[in-house]
């Protein structure tokens, strides 16, 4: 059976499961069940997905998630070059530097890159290539320049994050393990991804990044994002410090537009940054805010020339920012007498509690006097909380045995034998591998040399020279009675059995 996992980004910026499913085969209905189930248990489906070229999840996301944008992977298209065009035309010329310096860019319009690779296309007469014209047609679907409005696509624009994904679940289990083992391991692994994102939410809230200017818009970042995503934003500032400058400004209604030299780009062109000061409305033709959800530079610079003291709080994504995770989540401690209307005000509540008790212990492990204080403290509050305990309802027989028996609640799922599908890959412990990438792993390999016939790729043994020979020396022995002949015979069949091999490892389109 299948294992397939969905990755997303936590507010970290590292992978997180979502969820994961087991299917018996790679059809377009079973990845349609699927989806649907993903999108029942969260209520709707996400804006951007990004899978490689198979069919059949094509199809099934386009008729289950039409709202959602899919994004084809462009490694497993870019990978494609060379063998697709040919290896004279990319090692001897500059048109793999071209075209890869005009797909993964992220600063062209659509027009813009049209127009240039209809130039390279022109200047390397591949204007009548079938698979170049292929992937034209998809240019919507993986180009960065069709995705600039798009938010978080700039994020996801491969299948590294679910190739990632892959080798951390295969460090922790294998082909071989039954369905009961890989549930346990898979359980492990998810647990081990809960504790790297409570350490890094602890080194978030409890250790003080360094700071590299007196701008109060870094002090504040620090405060507001997660340390990966402060780090990131941290650049960008020191980057508007450094090297950027504003060439010139004008006015336009109630905005002013700023011209922005960066230094470190080697175009010529200026970024637009518009704003308007009275509610710090702004907006940069990069748009790195519009596909990150962070500002860039060029804003940070306009900022820092207005001097604006506040960090603009519409532009603040909730999803980088510390509190985007609950510090606890531990479930709801209604009890059976409890008002479940009020579940939610009771959760946040012990979230909160749950945060302020860790940050006091975490600011006070240093000082033990203060620390005795705050734990007298709490032992002092246990006698009001037996006082005002309420007691609930006994509970039934059933729930008792059930509760002490593990047993969960009666279902009416109906759970069936798996049907026994070979997919991709089965019955190997590795990915398979490419024509190309075959060949370069065997060019450095060290080939087997007869010794008979000089040739490679066979020994004495099973070289057809040695068979031949062997037959015919066998045959005019077996009329003499030799017994050497049932060895020499023996080694001819073997021979006579193997073949040439094939290759089909072309791609389908």
């Amino acid at each position: 059976m299948m294992f397939i996992p969905f990755t997303g980004i936590d507010n970290h910026n590292r992978n997180v499961t979502l969820g994961a499913a087991i299917l018996g085969s790679e059809t377009a209905e079973t990845y349609s069940w699927l989806l649907r189930a993903i999108k029942n248990a969260y209520g709707y489906a996400p804006p951007v997905i990004v899978t490689d070229q198979d069919p059949a999840m094509k199809r099934a996301i386009a008729d289950v998630w039409p709202e959602s944008r899919h994004r084809l992977c462009m490694w497993h298209i870019m990978d494609k070059l060379t063998t697709k065009v040919g290896a004279a035309l990319c090692s001897n010329t500059d048109f793999r530097k071209r075209l890869s310096a005009l797909v993964w860019t992220d600063s062209l319009l659509p027009e813009a890159f049209e127009a240039e690779w209809a130039a390279i296309i022109h200047d390397f007469g591949l204007t009548d290539h079938e698979w170049l014209t292929y992937i034209y047609g998809l240019r919507e679907s993986w180009i960065p320049a069709y995705y600039r409005e798009e938010e978080m696509s700039g994020l996801m624009r491969t299948s590294s994050r679910s190739e990632s994904e892959n080798h951390f679940f295969g460090k922790i289990s294998n082909p071989k393990c039954t369905l009961v083992e890989f549930l346990s391991h898979f359980d492990t692994a998810i647990e081990a991804q809960r504790h790297e994102h409570r350490k890094n939410d602890h080194d978030t809230r409890y250790t003080n990044p360094g700071e590299w200017s007196d701008f109060v818009l870094e002090m504040q970042a620090a405060q507001i994002y997660t340390r990966t995503l402060f780090l990131d934003v941290q650049l960008e500032i020191q980057h508007a410090i450094h090297r950027c400058t504003s060439v010139r400004l004008d006015h336009v209604g109630d905005f002013i537009k700023f011209f922005i030299k960066d230094l470190d780009q080697p175009c010529s062109s200026f970024f637009e940054v518009m704003i308007r000061e009275e509610d710090v409305t702004v907006k940069c033709i990069c748009n790195r805010f519009e596909q990150f959800g962070l500002l860039c530079s060029h804003i940070f610079c306009v900022l820092r020339i207005l001097d604006i003291r506040e960090f603009p709080k519409q532009y603040i994504l909730r999803r980088w920012t510390r509190e985007a995770v609950p510090n606890s989540s531990p479930g709801s401690i209604l009890t059976d007498g409890g008002d479940p209307d009020r579940s939610e005000e009771v959760n946040r509540c012990v979230r909160e509690i749950s945060h302020a008790t860790e940050y006091v212990v975490n600011k006070l492990i240093s000082k033990f006097d203060k620390l005795s204080d705050f734990r007298d403290h709490i032992k002092q509050f246990m006698s009001v909380a037996d006082e005002a305990q309420i007691n609930a309802p006994p509970k039934t027989r059933r729930n008792r045995f059930a509760e002490l028996l593990g047993v969960a609640p009666e279902s009416t799922a109906t759970i069936r034998v798996p049907v026994g599908t070979r997919f991709k890959g089965c019955g190997s412990h590795k990915r398979l591998k490419s024509q190309k990438e075959r060949a370069i792993s065997q060019s450095g390999s060290k080939r087997r040399q007869c010794s008979l016939c000089k040739k490679y790729g066979h020994n004495r043994v099973t070289c057809w020279k040695y068979t031949v020979a062997g037959t015919e020396a066998g045959s005019s022995r077996n009329a003499g009675g030799n017994e050497d002949t049932i060895r020499e015979g023996d080694a001819a069949m073997v021979v006579q059995g193997d073949g040439p091999g094939s290759n089909d490892d072309d791609d389908v389109f």
